[in-house]
């Protein structure tokens, strides 16, 4: 997220300080600079923390009025110069000060001058004083997340990852007295403002897009997940990210692809294909206990989970009554176990597997290019009826 409030603040922190680096002790670590002046009096306590790191809770009156007072100001430095600044981690306090200040910068209500004010008492070394103005400030700003209906220009996004976030699968849209009110972010892939050998760093491990701007660098995350990668965008990170938007792009495109489509007939005739063939193996054993896909799917395969479980929610119970219809079900059933048993043996991904048996299904029928969807929908019927991918076992 880019909002500068004391919730990032205290989040923030806890990353710099050596001793009292719990959310709770952070946090009246850090408000204990005003709190306990006698202009304020505000008992801070592990509730009001936490409701203020969730932002569930907007900073006390008390505390915010006297921030503003030139005496609690001067205090409040005295406090952090030689109370806080002690209990700061030497190794990571200025990492922690490099987030506060892309966080003041990546903010749009933050007004230069303010950001070239805490700058310019960063650089000046003066990191009392630099961490009491950013806690002064933080305690004045707005800080309870406000509930915002969703932006209609948000959609083609929120589509593309079917309203959940891709990384945590909470979902991103709540529905509050009829009103869908937003629970994500939208985030850039690239970040913006990396410097130099950064941005060389990150463009050589993966392109980004043409426009920076635009939906091919945008994902839709749940406000926890976006926040933390602006908070610490690491090249891993953002290859994780680059790779997950690259395959909920495809998934999307795949689902628009098939919605105006009647794939009916051309499951039909796979089936009907599939029913035809001659054995060239005993009949194996075949597994029938019904298991859902996310017992049989790695969770680090979250696309392919969620490719899955769209063809089976869609198709399963057609293409089952399509073979109670031309029968000779476990004969083509399993000859399909014995072609995940031979692809399991190679040791080759999920993924592959998937795309080798729906590969396989499709020459084996001889049909033509266009039945290529029809058999990536009957690979899945077969993931569900267990003949591929086995239960996961921890």
């Amino acid at each position: 997220m880019n909002e500068y409030n004391v919730s990032a603040l205290i989040k923030t922190m806890q990353a710099g300080l050596a001793e009292d680096n719990k959310q709770e002790a952070a946090g009246r670590l850090l408000l204990n600079s005003v709190a306990q002046h006698n202009l304020a009096l505000v008992d801070v306590d592990g509730k009001m923390v936490t409701n203020l790191v969730k932002r569930k809770a907007e900073v006390h009156e008390a505390i915010k009025n006297a921030a503003a007072n030139p005496t609690v100001i001067a205090t409040a430095i005295h406090y952090f110069n030689n109370v806080v600044v002690p209990k700061l981690n030497p190794h990571t306090i200025d990492d922690a000060c490099l987030q506060i200040l892309n966080l003041l910068q990546r903010d749009k209500t933050v007004p230069d001058s303010k950001y070239q004010s805490l700058l310019n008492l960063y650089n000046c070394g003066n990191m009392g004083e630099f961490l009491a103005m950013c806690l002064l400030y933080a305690v004045s700003r707005p800080n309870k997340k406000l509930e915002a209906p969703v932006d209609y220009s948000d959609l083609p996004l929120l589509s593309e990852v079917d309203n959940e976030c891709p990384l945590c699968h909470s979902p991103l849209v709540k529905t509050i007295k009829g009103v869908s009110v937003k629970k994500y972010s939208i985030v850039r892939i690239f970040p913006e403002g990396l410097d130099d050998d950064t941005d060389d760093e990150f463009c050589a491990a993966r392109t980004p897009a043409k426009r920076l701007d635009s939906n091919d660098n945008k994902i839709a995350l749940c406000n926890d997940c976006a926040e933390a990668y602006e908070a610490d965008q690491e090249l891993d990170e953002y290859v994780r990210l680059f790779d997950l938007k690259e395959d909920v792009s495809h998934s999307y495109s795949f689902r628009q692809e098939i919605a105006g489509m009647d794939l009916e007939d051309e499951i039909n005739e796979i089936v009907a294909m599939l029913a035809g063939l001659k054995s060239t193996t005993s009949l194996q054993k075949l597994e029938m206990g019904a298991l859902r896909i996310d017992q049989k799917v790695l969770p680090e395969n979250a696309i392919l989970k969620h490719s899955l479980q769209e063809k089976v929610l869609t198709y399963y119970r057609f293409i089952e009554d399509a073979f109670s219809r031309v029968g000779n079900f476990d004969l083509v059933a399993s000859e399909i176990k014995l072609m995940y048993e031979k692809l399991e043996a190679r040791n080759i991904s999920q993924d592959e597997i998937y795309i080798q048996v729906a590969t396989q299904i499709h020459s084996s029928t001889k049909i033509g290019f266009k039945h290529w969807l029809a058999s990536y929908i009957i690979a899945a019927f077969f993931v569900q009826n267990c003949e591929v991918f086995r239960e996961i076992t921890k």
